[in-house]
């Protein structure tokens, strides 16, 4: 027979069971790294600066932390290179690893070679550099998974619902010889150990004999996430689907229940078995995704974050948001005045701009968003003594009581007066945050639920509505036709910001550091100017008064501003032009869009922490005693009272606010009066006794005017005086006392 040809000399690695050359794949990612430019990055790129990619990879490493490769940019770049990554993302991603570490090591080298040293000290520790390509051209559904997506590149979005402990997973198996001692390291190739039958030492060979020896594995940190379909995803008459995520290495804790992601990962599957001793499998498989990015909501941004943190930067505030140097460069020229206007006055006209007027509204909303400073209050005792380990008076770590700095805000008015649609459009603003109904929601599903987990079949625990929205705002519309238990579990959220729960064994508090921003009705539907808050919510007022805010909005008939009002809404069904998308891309110089107002935000949030100056502490001490001495005090009406401090503190953290959308660090005098009016505007227009049109916060905190009890009060009175004037044991009836009373009254 003929003879077998001889494989050609310039045979090349290909990706087992396809066409896809290594060492192409190779050459084209290190081409991207090198020369790929955004569009937007073209004006820098011809200054001379590094490319987009070479600076990202010097921040990565500087940072620590892994190369995020957007794969639009990939895409533009090679659409080979693309499909290959989606198809096979299990080989090409760790060569996309090694030729990222690559690259780095020569602009390391190159470095040196300028700076005149011989990199023997680069050579020290060679860095390894994790690729974590995200933004893939196509998200999918949970629902929408198939089978031809195993083992493919995908995106889902949805929410994080929960998260398990760190579990140890084993990397690198070490099996030692019972015999003779001999050992030998195995790898772990896609989830399964494959045992050594014999020992490998030449010599011995003794069957059944290696046993596994656990101090010398390796491990690596794993985690699983729950993710819970996105309620925008779902279809008609369907609940929402979850679904199974690995997580390892710093992936681990990078979210939280709550956050709302896009993940990207590969999608997989595993048989399931008949027992969990025993390896016999069904036919029957488990999928699940193997993360390998996650974005939050608010970082859908492809900046690169070019800044590369010191030792002493940001010590303590890792967690939180990153920016580029150009997006800071934007908010610093925002917070900044234009053509005279201030940064209060431009943000209020970019929150919900498609809903007219209620400008006084939206300014609390403004304030409820950037929320105040918590503090936890250092006691009289701790005040001399030095601060424990880890203590810090500054930074809030003294022992004492803490004070909440969010603000929680209660609309109630009319229906249709766009209540709901600024609910909606806060809960899409904020970075964290969960939207529910009053009727929808149960006490169990607001705080937490102990469910029995489906796979380890153990108890756990799962956040409710407010424990997921912690360091967020929780929007809850319909708040009026809650059930009293519903709002019951409220009361401790809204002032201490912990909940606790004792059931099933498990005993724990749980955070919940959230703004509530509520909605409800008037109980006839219509806002009735007689009667007080209190009786046309009828909320328990003891939940009245834990809001920092109450505005009425009413519908009153004006035939101009009706007219204003009808002419803004047929305009947003006008169609869009190309001007309006010119301004959106511009921040800075118009209008800020939703993404740069979430951005603002967060920056504010996380970055600002003002302090009460002097004179804003002398303005808030002049203000609540004016504000305590504005009630009655005509004789036989009782003194009512006008502010409490619970006022007082909802004071300090609206001019907490009001300083940080500026991003100065120090309250001024301005702050306070602007906080003192809007707290006039809102809650105490709303304490306004409808009969004698004088403030009294009795209204709120105990659902009972002051005159209202100096009425009840009297009426008591005359009514034991007539009694006391009849014979003792004398029947009287109740229409004849009924009739002196009504003598005695005209």
């Amino acid at each position: 027979g003929a003879a077998a040809p001889a494989p050609a000399a310039d045979a090349k690695a290909v990706i087992w069971g396809t066409t896809v050359c290594v060492e192409d794949l190779m050459d084209d990612f290190c081409r991207f790294l090198r020369g790929y430019a955004p569009r937007r990055d073209a004006a820098r790129l011809a200054t001379g600066a590094e490319p987009y990619y070479v600076r990202a990879l010097r921040a990565a490493h500087g940072n620590g932390v892994a190369l995020d490769v957007n794969c639009r940019h990939l895409h533009a770049h090679s659409k080979d290179l693309y499909q290959n990554l989606v198809r096979y993302p299990q080989e090409v991603v760790p060569i996309m690893d090694l030729v990222a570490t690559e690259e780095l090591a020569r602009l390391r080298l190159e470095d040196a070679m300028e700076l005149g040293t011989d990199g023997a000290d680069q050579d020290a520790e060679p860095p390894r550099i994790q690729v974590r390509p995200y933004n893939l051209r196509e998200v999918h559904d949970l629902r929408d998974l198939d089978p031809e997506n195993i083992d493919q590149l995908v995106a889902v979005a949805g929410m994080v619902t929960r998260t398990s402990a760190i579990v140890p997973d084993l990397k690198q198996a070490h099996y030692r010889c019972i015999v003779c001692g001999g050992s030998v390291d195995v790898l772990i190739d896609r989830g399964r150990v494959d045992e050594p039958t014999k020992c490998a030492r030449p010599g011995c060979g003794a069957k059944g004999a290696m046993e596994l020896v656990h101090n010398r594995c390796v491990f690596t940190d794993k985690q699983v996430v729950r993710l819970q379909e996105a309620p925008s995803a779902i279809p008609e008459g369907e609940t929402p689907h979850t679904s199974t995520l690995f997580a390892f290495d710093d992936l681990v804790d990078a979210v939280r229940p709550g956050d709302r992601v896009e993940v990207t990962g590969i999608f997989r599957a595993i048989p399931r078995r008949v027992h969990p001793r025993v390896r016999t499998v069904k036919a029957l498989f488990r999928t699940y995704v193997d993360a390998i990015h996650y974005r939050k909501k608010g970082d859908e941004r492809d900046d690169v974050i070019d800044t590369i943190r010191g030792d002493d930067d940001d010590e303590g505030k890792t967690d939180g948001p990153s920016f580029s140097s150009e997006r800071l460069r934007q908010i610093e020229a925002y917070a900044r005045p234009v053509d005279g206007v201030a940064v209060y006055d431009r943000l209020v006209k970019a929150l919900a701009p498609s809903i007219y007027g209620m400008e006084d509204v939206k300014r609390g909303v403004l304030c409820m968003l950037f929320g105040g400073c918590a503090r936890l209050r250092q006691s009289r005792d701790a005040a001399d003594e030095t601060p424990r380990s880890g203590g810090n008076t500054q930074a809030g770590q003294a022992p004492g009581a803490r004070s909440r700095g969010d603000i929680n805000v209660l609309m109630c008015g009319d229906p249709g007066t766009s209540k709901s649609q600024l609910l909606s459009y806060v809960h899409k603003i904020a970075p964290r945050g969960v939207y529910t109904s009053g009727k929808g929601s149960s006490a169990v599903g607001l705080t937490a639920a102990v469910t029995r987990d489906p796979e380890t079949r153990e108890l756990v625990m799962e956040s409710g509505a407010v424990v997921l929205s912690d360091l967020g705002i929780c929007c809850i519309d319909e708040f009026d036709k809650m059930s009293d238990m519903t709002r019951a579990v409220l009361h401790e959220a809204m002032e201490q910001q912990t909940i606790s729960l004792a059931k099933a064994g498990i005993v724990a508090t749980l955070n919940a550091r959230a703004s509530i921003f509520a909605a409800a009705n008037p109980v006839d539907s219509r806002y009735n100017p007689k009667l007080s808050v209190v009786e046309n919510i009828q909320l328990p007022p003891t939940l009245l008064s834990r809001f920092d805010l109450i505005y009425l909005i009413l519908d009153h008939a004006d035939r101009d501003a009706d007219r204003r009002l009808a002419q803004h809404i047929v305009k947003l069904y006008e169609a869009p032009t190309t001007n309006g998308e010119a301004e959106a891309a511009a921040p800075v110089a118009g209008a800020a869009d939703e993404r740069f107002l979430r951005d603002y935000v967060a920056y504010a949030r996380h970055r600002v922490h003002p302090e009460l100056a002097d004179e804003a502490r002398q303005e808030l001490i002049d203000a609540y005693v004016r504000m305590r001495g504005g009630g009655s005090s005509r004789p036989n009406r009782g003194r009512s009272i006008t502010a409490t401090p619970r006022q007082l503190e909802g004071m300090i953290r609206i001019a907490e606010a009001l300083a940080r959308m500026r991003l100065e660090t120090r309250v001024v005098r301005a702050d306070v009066l602007e906080a003192v009016r809007l707290m006039q505007v809102a809650t105490l227009a709303a304490a306004t006794d409808a009969t004698t049109g004088l403030i009294d916060m009795d209204a709120i905190n105990t659902g009972r005017t002051a005159a209202d009890r100096a009425i009840h009060e009297g009426l008591c009175r005359e009514l034991r005086r007539l009694v006391a004037a009849r014979p003792r044991g004398a029947a009287v009836g109740v229409a004849e006392l009924r009739d002196e009373m009504q003598e005695i009254g005209r």
